[in-house]
């Protein structure tokens, strides 16, 4: 049976100072290692954060995000728990694009890469958005390399955005699409395909997730940009997933909620104590 995590907003907010919206002022901890990684001659960055001997935990940014996305708000809790990996995805940060486009089929093969470079045989995942997305798609494809899931905001194929924010999506794609035509600037073909992922990514299905065995959990927000029947169909066919939807939450819930909702709950569910 799948246990639900309950949170009643309201309630954590008058025991709490930190007011919603707030992030997490926390002081961020001192870069312990940083480089990059080669795949098929494309080059990936990323940053290590806490101390090298503990357990790793690795951050999938948003769309567009690279491995300064989690600064402020759940990297400097998780860094003292965790060696905490940052990773730009090709595209961004200081990663090369590469010349074979942008899918989460090659970054999960980046993903690879990184994990061997760094002798690292399993990890703790946290993706946010499309971080979540290439969570998923990375577990299915490689369960060995995976201790636990934890995704937030994500869905398993287009259909789970709700219909007016698809729209937009596509609206500003075919925007993208037409300006890179016109001019062929590379910043402009990059942006054009970063989008395209929420146009046409993931491609999941609901039977992929039935194969994943790791401890998984699905976090989203009630006012989540992704539908609500979506992210609940997605605890339901990970087997023993648990859920935590965050009462007026929306999308961003981890940068809103990081101190009062989103630590604690990782930290939980993590199976930290101290």
């Amino acid at each position: 049976m799948k246990k639900i995590i309950s949170v009643i907003l309201a309630v954590v907010m008058c025991l709490c100072i930190i007011p919603a919206g707030v992030a997490s002022a926390a002081e961020m901890p001192e870069l312990t290692e940083y480089g990059f990684v080669e795949n098929n001659g494309v080059k990936i960055e990323y940053g290590i954060y806490g101390d090298m001997s503990k357990e790793p935990l690795l951050l999938l940014p948003p769309n567009g995000g690279d491995m300064h996305c989690f600064d402020g708000s759940i990297l400097p809790e998780m860094s003292k728990h965790f060696k905490v990996i940052t990773i730009s995805p090709r595209y961004t940060g200081n990663s090369d694009m590469g010349d074979d486009g942008l899918t989460f089929e090659i970054m999960s093969d980046d993903l690879i890469v990184l994990l061997d470079e760094l002798n690292v045989e399993k990890t703790k995942i946290f993706g946010f958005s499309d971080g979540g997305n290439l969570g998923m798609v990375f577990t299915v494809a490689h369960p060995e390399r995976v201790e636990s899931l934890v995704v937030m905001g994500s869905n398993i194929n287009p259909l789970g955005t709700k219909v007016f924010d698809q729209i937009g999506i596509i609206w500003k794609y075919l925007g993208l699409m037409i300006k890179a035509a016109f001019t062929g600037e590379a910043e402009d073909i990059r942006r054009r395909d970063i989008q395209g992922l929420m146009v046409y990514q993931p491609n999941l299905t609901f039977k992929d997730l039935q194969t994943i065995e790791v401890p998984v959990l699905n976090i989203y927000g009630q006012h989540d940009m992704i539908k609500r029947i979506h992210s609940k169909r997605i605890t339901k066919n990970i087997p023993d997933a648990q859920e935590l939807m965050i009462v007026g939450g929306g999308h961003g819930s981890c940068f809103d909620y990081t101190d009062t909702i989103i630590n604690p709950a990782l930290l939980e569910f993590y199976g930290v104590t101290e």
